[in-house]
């Protein structure tokens, strides 16, 4: 409320200004998109919210499975497949959706959770990063990697706070965000994947393994693929449609939507592949 209230005082002011003897008169599409400009930058991304800047993983040792407890290996086996796909979002569709202007209101939503009826649920956001990042920072010691991952957390919560804060902010209706603004937003999803690269280098190096891969500048040369990342998003929402897994098998073997005998009713996509890849 705040910031729109700001915008509109802005808009108001810049307004009178232009009206007034003492001021040249000035196009009034242009002024006012000179005003939002600088509202969204003054008001919703102030100094202390800028470009965050992040530590590469600190010298840890590198001690394997064998010297850690045993809860951290099974926090490991459970949540290093939810981080991975949660990093090719990260790069496959997050990326375009800021890229995208019209597309920021997927952006805006990403932290915001779910309630149906007394029911709610977590954000995007806290279910395929925050809270699998959590868990496994509190699985490992702190002399281990433990504190490295927590601060690696604190800064990517609050790059993506700052990626949805932004995005929902942007002017609405015809006025779409400029360059610059784009550019805002898309720093932060950098600042992101610097924490982001940082939690799975301190992973990797502590454990001695290099299963979680991370992402390059501009999510350029990612050695993932889109392709299967695409494919297994489309058999996710195809089996969700028919119930799940058990239900779409029996879906399947009731030949029911057009599926072929001896085909996957929840799609063909193989989860060892596609995490080994």
């Amino acid at each position: 409320m705040r910031s729109l209230c700001f915008i509109f005082v802005a808009v108001g002011s810049a307004g009178a200004l232009r009206h007034s003897p003492k001021f040249p008169q000035v196009s009034t599409s242009t002024s006012r998109q000179a005003v939002l400009r600088a509202a969204f930058v003054s008001v919703l991304l102030p100094s202390s919210i800028g470009l965050l800047p992040y530590q590469p993983a600190a010298a840890l040792e590198a001690l394997g499975f064998k010297d850690l407890p045993k809860n951290t290996k099974q926090a490991y086996d459970q949540y290093w497949r939810p981080l991975q796909l949660g990093a090719d979002f990260y790069v496959f569709e997050l990326r375009d959706q800021i890229s995208n202007p019209q597309k920021w209101d997927l952006v805006g939503s990403l932290a915001e959770g779910k309630s149906i009826g007394s029911a709610s649920s977590p954000s995007r956001l806290e279910r395929e990063f925050l809270s699998p990042m959590r868990i496994l920072s509190l699985a490992f010691p702190p002399d281990a990697g433990g504190d490295d991952l927590q601060a690696a957390l604190d800064g990517f919560e609050r790059a993506m706070f700052n990626i949805g804060r932004l995005a929902k902010s942007a002017p609405g209706g015809l006025e779409t965000p400029k360059a610059e603004q784009i550019n805002m937003v898309l720093n932060q999803w950098e600042s992101g994947r610097g924490y982001l690269n940082t939690f799975f280098d301190t992973i990797n190096t502590v454990t001695l393994t290099q299963t979680l891969k991370t992402i390059p500048p501009g999510g350029e040369g990612y050695p993932r693929s889109k392709r299967l990342y695409t494919q297994l998003r489309k058999d996710a929402a195809l089996c969700q449609n028919r119930g799940g897994e058990a239900l779409a098998g029996i879906w399947g073997q009731l030949m029911v939507y057009g599926t072929v005998p001896g085909v996957n009713p929840c799609g063909g996509t193989d989860l060892s592949t596609y995490f080994t890849q």
